[in-house]
């Protein structure tokens, strides 16, 4: 898809006082700049967010070479891997960042107002139709960063950055996760709704059903990807996550990685505790999500296609383990979402 850049030209003052801001400021002191988008989807890739730069033309003030996105990191709770609804944006400037978020904006206005809601909404445009020197009905199919009826949550981080954002941009993720030994070229985070099985049995699972499939999930030579199980590291010092200066928003944007993956165990185990007064023990251990696997895949499209397969499927395979556990339950329902 391309997307014009016209339209920049007639930008609030203010808008262009910002520009000439940012411009002077990346001259005399370049820094790495980082966007936070909330309320997006868990499976989201650079590219879904790459794609909204308008290849092959000049933008006022940004260029590809130098306004590129360097990195797009999924924000996540380090206890359970799970997506936080969130994703940082890296780039190489302030002033690339700044004219990305105006364009993404820009963008979501025009996808907003041009998707159908209901049966009464105006025809989708046409292929071709252009608003404010862009195509709507590319705009409208490739927009996948949110729905068109939410509202797009795209801002800047304010400098200097919190000790753990640098670690992120420093790293181009979280270092626990992206620098981890053994870790794949894509990965995928599984989780069971019901009993939870052993690493072995699901790699028996995705075996057989992709030996009786004739796929190989893993994307290489191996048919099961490969598995290991989360473990996050809870070593920090309660002193120093339990004063009275640590329940502070300041302290709290202070925190380092290892700070942080402490308060997400705790929690983590503060609910485990809470829902173990509401079941007995022998359902507890059957129906509660500890175990968090991460699934190595060797590219891309085989990540994607075993997400698209396994999301909400039970986890078992004729002629595999069912997964039924001694009290005759259910097979466990499989959760699985990009890492």
């Amino acid at each position: 898809m391309t997307l014009s850049p016209h339209g920049l030209d007639g930008l609030p003052r203010a808008s262009r006082r910002l520009q000439e801001k940012f411009r002077h400021d990346d001259a005399i002191s370049p820094e790495i700049t980082v966007l936070v988008m909330r309320n997006a989807s868990p499976n989201l890739v650079e590219e879904d967010f790459r794609r909204l730069i308008p290849q092959g033309r000049h933008m006022e003030g940004w260029t590809l070479e130098q306004g590129d996105i360097l990195k797009v990191i999924a924000g996540r709770n380090l206890a359970t891997l799970a997506h936080a609804g969130y994703y940082y944006l890296l780039f190489s400037s302030r002033l690339s960042a700044f004219i990305y978020q105006g364009h993404a904006t820009r963008i979501f206005r025009l996808v907003s107002a041009h998707t159908p809601t209901s049966l009464a909404s105006p025809i989708p445009p046409p292929p071709g139709y252009m608003v404010d020197g862009m195509d709507a009905n590319a705009a409208i199919e490739s927009f996948a960063l949110i729905p068109a009826s939410q509202n797009l949550e795209l801002r800047q981080l304010n400098s200097p950055l919190s000790p753990m954002m640098e670690s992120l941009v420093k790293h181009r993720g979280y270092p626990s996760i992206v620098k981890r030994e053994g870790k794949s070229p894509y990965e995928a985070r599984l989780v069971l709704d019901g009993p939870q099985l052993s690493a072995n049995t699901v790699r028996h699972v995705l075996h057989t059903s992709g030996k009786d499939m004739a796929v190989a999930w893993s994307g290489g030579q191996e048919i099961a990807p490969k598995i290991s199980k989360w473990v996050p590291r809870a070593n920090v010092n309660p002193a120093d996550r339990d004063s009275p200066q640590a329940t502070t928003l300041a302290a709290a944007n202070a925190r380092t990685e290892e700070e942080q993956m402490q308060r997400d165990y705790d929690r983590l185990q503060s609910s485990d505790f809470a829902a173990s007064k509401q079941s007995s023990g022998s359902e507890m251990a059957r129906r509660t999500p500890r175990l968090v696997y991460i699934l190595g895949f060797k590219t891309e499209a085989s990540l994607r296609s075993f997400i698209a397969f396994w999301h909400r499927r039970e986890m078992t395979w004729r002629g595999a383990d069912s997964g039924k556990d001694v009290e005759g339950d259910l097979p466990p329902v499989a959760n699985v979402e990009m890492l």
